[in-house]
């Protein structure tokens, strides 16, 4: 895990451009899908894919992708485990390893105290979104999100049960809770999102895939044991439990790359199973071998 603040800030940077640069796109080509005539019918905009020496926002997309995966090579997680997981790339990868590891506290301009999260701002002319409002815990001074400021902090999540809610991955009375409109969440939305993202991509592979196999072993149980459940549920639930199993690994073998304790059993009794399940393509002592060297 680097302790750099600067690439830590920079990748983070790559992170969130990457994901601007990605809902631009997809809501460009809506907009193109509603053209007129002719404009929509080519469904071609240079801005999208670029003509001759200009660069469209998909070859920019891919130039920070490539950075990504440049810079994600110095996390030790990645090269000894995450890349060999077939649908984990770079991208989701570099995600998880920003969420686990690293905070950004906004801090003030004027006196650099850290500033506190106060009340949303209300859209000027009734449109667009709330903007939040922080207040320096020092000086008082107020500042708006967007241009901010930040101190990079370090993270650490000592059970699995903190891990899986801190991703939005806990439950409430067996159902995993939904955020309300214009409230702030007690958990990352960026962090369920790429849990979303986690269950797609595992959904996709193989049978013999590890987590794929897992999954599809989730169904015929759920299939077994609630025939009251709609197929739809029983897929979410399946999909879910794949997510959390992977989560639960992911902490395994980033506490224990990083030297730090790791509970037992960490994917047993939670996970209702009798024993436990080791991390899918983590040979523990060659690779803690490897990364001790």
């Amino acid at each position: 895990m680097t302790t750099n603040e600067g690439e830590v800030s920079y990748l983070n940077y790559l992170v969130r451009t990457y994901d601007g640069i990605t809902r631009l796109i997809a809501s460009s080509k809506q907009r193109l899908k509603s053209l007129p005539g002719k404009k929509r019918e080519e469904g071609f905009d240079p801005f999208l894919k670029g003509e001759g020496k200009m660069k469209g926002l998909e070859t920019i997309k891919g130039r920070i992708s490539r950075a990504i995966g440049k810079a994600i090579r110095q996390f030790d997680i990645w090269e000894l485990w995450l890349k060999k997981i077939p649908g984990i790339g770079p991208i989701i990868a570099i995600k998880l390893i920003i969420l686990f590891n690293y905070r950004f506290i906004p801090v003030c301009k004027k006196c650099g105290g850290d500033l506190e999260r106060k009340e949303a701002q209300e859209p000027e002319n009734g449109g667009g979104k709330q903007r939040n409002i922080f207040a320096c815990a020092i000086c008082k001074a107020k500042a708006k999100d967007g241009l901010l400021n930040f101190r990079l902090e370090f993270k650490d999540f000592p059970t699995i049960s903190k891990w899986w809610a801190y991703m939005g991955r806990h439950t409430v009375d067996g159902v995993i809770p939904k955020r309300k409109k214009l409230q702030k969440s007690n958990w990352s939305t960026v962090g369920r999102t790429v849990g979303f993202h986690i269950g797609e991509e595992f959904s996709l592979q193989k049978r013999d895939h590890k987590y794929k196999e897992f999954l599809l072993g989730r169904k015929e149980k759920h299939e077994r044991n609630h025939s009251e459940w709609t197929k739809l549920r029983r897929d979410n639930a399946a999909r879910n439990e794949t997510i959390k199993l992977f989560l639960a690994h992911f902490w395994v073998v980033a506490r224990q790359l990083d030297g730090k304790p790791v509970s037992e059993p960490y994917a047993g009794a939670i996970m209702g199973h009798t024993g436990i399940i080791k991390p899918f393509y983590w040979e523990e002592e060659e690779e803690g071998v490897k990364a001790a060297g």
